[in-house]
């Protein structure tokens, strides 16, 4: 098949994006003609089967960013419509087969984030043009239906564009993410988790809590130093990422910035529980990442992932960000049960492997081939 992918960049730190990338490639190793168009993509190596193609864009701020990536790429495709056998964006664009709804949805992003902000926050979303685009982008693609198929990454994202947009549920496939179960592997303890924590001055028997992302706002960051602050003995935490409010954390106890890593996968292997109190995420490949790893996942509700994490088996799942107190007696759990750790440990390595890129690659081919026929 011939297959155009949309995304605007790559960059080894946004998850969504080194998703596409691996995405990408393994169709690629498959024997099939994939066609990148993006602003710029840094993984668009010499791999005979991938295929590069620029599309011009304003890239001043994200605002002219995200118009211009949208229009050029909707006549740039429409253009070459006939040249490709499936169409399929990761991004918010105007011409596509499929769209993948990986960001999730930005008016369900916005009311959480409304709940949870003052009235200058309040002020300052309503002022933002940025969120106004993204949100007219979103409603033309659901309510003009632009799209053959939408592939959302968890029901919780089905339900968010069924609820505000109104779309058939019969028009949305959910298929989860996949990972790579080598890459991310328990066995890497042994290989990489005493190098990993004295760079960053921990010892073996330090306890180490691990979160992983950048839009720390978005993702539950000050929940989780609040939650290692008000514990009563002392749990260093890695913060993996970038994001707003950096300064806030810098000079706090036993909270290590370590800003963006290009071997993610050491990070993992040196920790011992991941900790993610999102306050909205679509689904999150840090989860499957870590519970690959071997890692217990504390996270919320308000993350695709609690679909799949069960509680008590493969981590906890807390129901709001802001429930402190239960995120740290969570943390205290597993400082209390090691054998509890251990065997959530296994348990969360078992089910990752139930998410592997092999799957979630035939689930997409099914698709693309249903596609085809119907055309």
């Amino acid at each position: 098949m011939r297959i155009a992918i949309l995304r605007k960049k790559y960059t080894f730190h946004g998850g969504a994006e080194s998703f596409s990338s691996s995405f990408i490639e393994k169709l690629a190793d498959d024997g099939h003609e994939l066609h990148i168009f993006a602003i710029n993509w840094q993984a668009a190596g010499s791999h005979k089967n991938i295929h590069f193609h620029n599309v011009p864009a304003v890239t001043f701020n994200s605002f002219f960013r995200d118009l211009s990536f949208a229009l050029f790429s909707f006549f740039l495709l429409k253009k070459q419509r006939n040249s490709f056998d499936i169409i399929q964006t990761h991004d918010k664009t105007l011409y596509q087969d499929i769209y993948r709804a990986g960001d999730g949805c930005h008016i369900e992003w916005l009311k959480q984030r409304w709940k949870r902000t003052g009235f200058l926050g309040n002020l300052s979303m309503v002022l933002n043009p940025y969120h106004g685009l993204i949100l007219y982008l979103e409603h033309s693609i659901f309510k003009r239906h632009r799209y053959k198929r939408i592939v959302a990454i968890s029901n919780m994202v089905k339900k968010n564009i069924i609820e505000n947009y109104g779309v058939s549920p019969d028009d949305i496939d959910v298929i989860y993410n996949g990972v790579d179960i080598e890459k991310f592997h328990p066995k890497n303890r042994e290989r990489y988790r005493r190098e990993t924590r004295q760079k960053h001055g921990l010892t073996d028997t330090d306890f180490v809590v691990l979160f992983v992302g950048s839009g720390f706002e978005r993702k539950g960051v000050e929940y989780l130093i609040k939650a290692v602050e008000s514990m009563p003995v002392s749990v260093s935490t890695l913060i993996v990422g970038k994001g707003g409010h950096r300064g806030a954390f810098k000079q706090r106890q036993n909270i290590i910035l370590c800003g963006t890593q290009k071997d993610i996968h050491k990070y993992y292997a040196a920790a011992d529980i991941f900790v993610f109190p999102t306050i909205y995420e679509p689904f999150g490949n840090v989860h499957l990442e870590a519970l690959a790893s071997g890692l217990p996942v504390i996270t919320t509700i308000n993350s695709g992932a609690a679909e799949i994490v069960k509680d008590g088996v493969h981590g906890f799942v807390i129901k709001e960000p802001e429930d402190v107190r239960t995120i740290a007696e969570k943390i205290q759990f597993f400082l209390d049960n090691k054998d509890k750790l251990v065997s959530m440990s296994e348990s969360a390595r078992h089910l990752a492997e139930e998410f592997t890129f092999d799957k979630h690659i035939g689930k997409i081919r099914e698709l693309y081939e249903r596609i085809i026929a119907e055309k």
